[in-house]
């Protein structure tokens, strides 16, 4: 049965790859992570534990074939909870990537059938990447002081719908491969050197803009974030494709307009690199005066 009064002690959080919570905070927190599927043709590995992000990028770059993606089937997450019982808890609070986009949500909800429904709070992010992984991070923190389970859901709604991330694509060839863009669209934007700008908001991945040049597409992802939170205090997911040294590069531009007192960062991985290829980059923001 979910406790009316919800701590580290006595709820365990799961999560999945496609969350991209940074593994020093896994750790810190002691989540545990269910592995979406990669695959490549006829070959299927487990994201992070049989196809490390290195290990991705090095086929994605080579493979004739495009990569897909699948959410975790129920029997991970099934083996997740069991582990989680196993080890002391209670209640298991699970957090997951947007169900607008993924079957994830629905894996996890599966699974937790077979252990009895009420010791489950299962939590759908609307939204993915560090943008789920943020919800996670934060309710560990709730957890860790302790919190009834009414304000728990209070204050988790509330930073829901305050969650959104911008990204900056550095190519716009394996968008073309996916059938989403013409061939001809991507030649014509890799010769002008166009770089679209993603919005991370409401479940969805929607192409926003489009502005010419690698400098220019950061400053965009920055003035966006600014436009949407001004002067709020945030902490930040400093997200990207394999491309570690232009999110740094982002981060301290990014430090020069917003107010941030924590920046976290993390590879977005096979679930969105597969679509818009290595490169990319972004800033997904997470207010930090919701008392939480």
């Amino acid at each position: 049965m979910t406790p009316d009064f919800m701590t580290a002690e006595n709820t365990r959080i799961v999560v999945d790859t496609s969350s991209n919570v940074p593994d020093a905070l896994l750790m810190r927190y002691r989540m545990i992570e269910t592995p979406a599927l990669v695959i490549f043709g006829e070959e299927s590995y487990r994201n992070k534990y049989e196809l490390s992000e290195q290990e991705f990028y090095a086929r994605l770059a080579t493979s004739k074939v495009s990569p897909t993606t699948s959410q975790p089937p129920p029997a991970y997450f099934a083996d997740a909870y069991r582990q989680a019982f196993d080890e002391g808890a209670a209640h298991i609070l699970v957090v997951t990537v947007t169900s607008k986009l993924s079957g994830t949500y629905r894996s996890a909800q599966m699974a937790a059938q077979e252990f009895g429904a009420e010791r489950f709070t299962l939590w759908d992010s609307n939204s993915i990447s560090i943008g789920s992984g943020w919800q996670a991070i934060m309710a560990a923190r709730l957890l860790e002081r302790g919190v009834s389970r009414e304000e728990f859901l209070i204050k988790m709604g509330r930073l829901r719908g305050e969650i959104i991330g911008f990204a900056a694509l550095e190519t716009l060839k394996y968008v073309a491969r996916s059938g989403r863009v013409s061939n001809l669209q991507a030649g014509v934007g890799e010769l002008l050197q166009v770089k679209p700008i993603l919005e991370l908001w409401d479940g969805a991945a929607t192409v926003i803009a489009r502005v010419r040049g690698r400098k220019r597409s950061l400053q965009e992802v920055i003035e966006r974030l600014h436009n949407f939170y001004g002067d709020r205090p945030l902490n930040v997911g400093v997200l990207h494709a394999n491309a570690l040294a232009d999110a740094e590069t982002l981060l301290a531009q990014a430090r020069e307009v917003l107010r941030i007192d924590e920046a976290q960062f993390s590879d977005i991985g096979p679930a969105i690199a597969a679509l818009a290829g290595p490169g990319v980059v972004g800033l997904a923001g997470c207010p930090n005066d919701l008392g939480i």
